[in-house]
């Protein structure tokens, strides 16, 4: 009896000795445990999927405590040059916006003197580790202010750019969606079409054609009518091929002379959802270059070669 119980002791000692080893090894391996979140990540928590609609806090003040992951950019209702915004979720590597934003020059508290120039309205909503999301509101009319939850900043173009050209960097890595979008309707002035800032008329995998019999009529255009899709492959191609930086307008050549002048539209939508046109009189048009483009400031003439204008004229009648 005396040789069991001393068995009995001498495993139980073992096991005391054994059992620390173990919990440390484990402990060792296992993943450490998340500390406890903070007031300030309470603050910016939300849940559910990543919209322009999301309601979350703005950030409070730059540079920015951390680099966001993800970034989603929107149009804003109040803005005075209405836009179609990219619907792209961008994700990975958004140090470019943050040094962007971390340089930013802050603007004065009590008002200052802005032009009275028009321009596009928006939001960047952005994702940061464990789940936190926040808001930041730009505006490029006026004084172009960046507005944060504490003050404001200029530089609004510099970083919606940005923000788009990571938009199209993004696309370029990816697979174009094969979904046919939406077809548009003919362009309007009042409200303004809200076209993108993104993408190239080129690239149209869906289009209209409308047209006014005489230019100096006013809008809505005849249309709208489709285009075929052999037909826009054409149209498309010979954009690609034959555009260039435009000049003096009014090369548009038409037929019957000034006395016959008559507007064209193709309005589009690329594999993206990106809004586009190509706009203009007779034989010349006209394409926005996307807002990333380096001379995105100079439109892109296109005069269409005879077999694509055959094409327009068919899409007249």
């Amino acid at each position: 009896m005396r040789g069991r119980g001393t068995l009995v002791v001498g495993a139980l000692a073992l096991l005391a000795l054994v059992l620390p080893v173990v919990a440390l090894v484990s402990a060792l391996g296992a993943d450490p445990p998340a500390p406890p979140r903070s007031d300030v990540d309470r603050a910016y928590a939300i849940s559910g999927e990543l919209t322009c609609d999301t309601d979350v806090t703005q950030l409070p003040v730059v540079p920015l405590d951390a680099e966001p992951l993800a970034m989603l950019v929107c149009a804003r209702d109040d803005s005075s040059m209405p836009w179609t915004a990219p619907t792209d979720l961008v994700e990975g590597d958004l140090s470019r916006l943050r040094d962007v934003l971390d340089g930013l020059e802050e603007a004065p508290v009590e008002d200052v003197a802005c032009t009275m120039q028009a321009g596009w309205g928006y939001d960047l909503v952005l994702r940061f580790s464990r789940d936190r999301y926040a808001r930041i509101e730009g505006d490029t009319a006026g004084c172009g202010f960046v507005t944060l939850g504490v003050g404001r900043w200029y530089g609004a173009s510099e970083v919606l750019e940005t923000a788009l050209a990571l938009v199209e960097e993004q696309r370029e890595g990816q697979d174009a969606p094969t979904a046919l979008p939406p077809v548009p309707d003919c362009p309007a002035d009042d409200p303004p079409t809200p076209y993108s800032l993104t993408g190239s008329a080129a690239d149209m995998v869906v289009a209209v054609s409308c047209w006014r019999p005489d230019a100096r009529e006013l809008p809505p255009f005849r249309g709208p009518v489709r285009v075929p899709s052999a037909a826009l492959a054409v149209l498309t191609a010979d954009l690609e091929r034959r555009a260039e930086p435009l000049g003096d307008p009014g090369r548009y050549d038409c037929p019957g002379g000034d006395d016959a002048l008559y507007a064209q539209s193709l309005v589009g939508r690329t594999a993206w959802g990106d809004l586009v046109s190509v706009d203009g009189w007779c034989h010349e048009l006209v394409a926005r270059r996307p807002l990333t483009a380096p001379d995105h400031e100079r439109p892109l003439a296109w005069y269409p070669s005879p077999r694509a204008q055959r094409i327009l004229d068919e899409l007249r009648r």
